[in-house]
C-alpha cells in the first residue's frame, strides 16, 4: 500500500454506510503503525472493544500497538451507557457528544501523551451531527483541523454520504485539504477515488476498493 498521505494535512473520507470507510481508515492505520508512526482513533459510532474486534477481523491486532503507539479517544461508551474501559492502555474518555470543547481538549491531551506527530482518525462525524448544530460542528472542525496541522500532525474525518444535506457535504469538503470518496457500483462492488488533494495531482478515476486499499490512487 502506498504511504502517500502527508503529515500536516486534513482529509475527509466520505461514502454511504457500509461501503468501507472503516476498512480504509484501518488500512491507513496499519501502514502508519508499521512505519513507526502513532495513531489516535476517535470513537463516535462504536466503542474501543468493537474497533479492536473489527480491526482484528481485517488482520490488524491493535492491542499489539497499545499503549506505545495507538490510543483511543472514546466518545461512544459513556454516551451509549457502556462503562468506559478499565484496562491497561491509552483510552481517553469524553462524557458527551455535545461538549465539543471537551472533545477537542481530550483529543489534544491524548495526542500529546502519545507523542506528536500523530495521525488522528474520526469515525464518524455523522454521529456528531445528531447532537450538535452544523455551525457548531463547522467551528469545531476549523479549530481542530488548524490545531492538528499546526502542532499535532494529520487528521482524517469519516462521514456517511447520503444522510446529510448537500450543503453540509460541501461545507465539510471545504474544511479539509483532501477528499477520498467511496461508493457501491450497480453490482454492489466497492470503488474508491480521490475527489481532490490540495497541492497534489491525482487521477480522478474510480478504482476497485478492497482491504488493504491503496492510500491514494496513483496519478497518470
Amino acid at each position: 500500500m502506498e504511504h502517500a498521505l502527508p503529515q500536516r494535512y486534513s482529509l475527509l473520507v466520505s461514502g454511504p454506510p457500509g461501503v468501507g470507510k472503516f476498512e480504509y481508515l484501518m488500512a491507513q492505520a496499519r501502514t502508519w503503525l508499521e512505519a513507526g508512526e502513532r495513531v489516535v482513533f476517535v470513537t463516535l459510532d462504536m466503542g474501543p472493544a468493537e474497533v479492536r474486534e473489527r480491526a482484528a477481523a481485517l488482520g490488524l491486532d491493535l492491542a499489539t500497538w497499545e499503549p506505545a503507539r495507538f490510543a483511543f479517544v472514546d466518545c461512544y461508551s459513556m454516551n451509549s451507557g457502556v462503562p468506559p474501559e478499565a484496562r491497561e492502555g491509552r483510552t481517553f474518555t469524553v462524557s458527551s457528544y455535545s461538549n465539543l470543547e471537551s472533545l477537542g481538549m481530550t483529543l489534544q491531551k491524548a495526542a500529546l501523551e502519545l507523542g506528536a506527530p500523530v495521525r488522528i482518525l474520526f469515525y464518524t462525524l455523522s454521529t456528531l451531527f445528531l447532537h450538535n448544530s452544523t455551525p457548531a460542528i463547522a467551528k469545531f472542525l476549523q479549530i481542530i483541523t488548524s490545531r492538528v496541522k499546526t502542532s499535532l500532525g494529520f487528521v482524517a474525518y469519516a462521514v456517511h454520504e447520503g444522510v446529510h444535506e448537500p450543503t453540509t457535504m460541501t461545507l465539510l469538503r471545504s474544511l479539509t485539504d483532501g477528499v477520498i470518496e467511496l461508493r457501491f457500483t450497480a453490482e454492489m462492488a466497492r470503488e474508491l477515488r480521490v475527489h481532490h488533494l490540495r497541492g497534489r495531482w491525482t487521477s480522478p478515476d474510480w478504482r476497485p476498493f478492497d482491504w488493504p486499499a491503496p492510500a491514494v490512487p496513483r496519478g497518470r
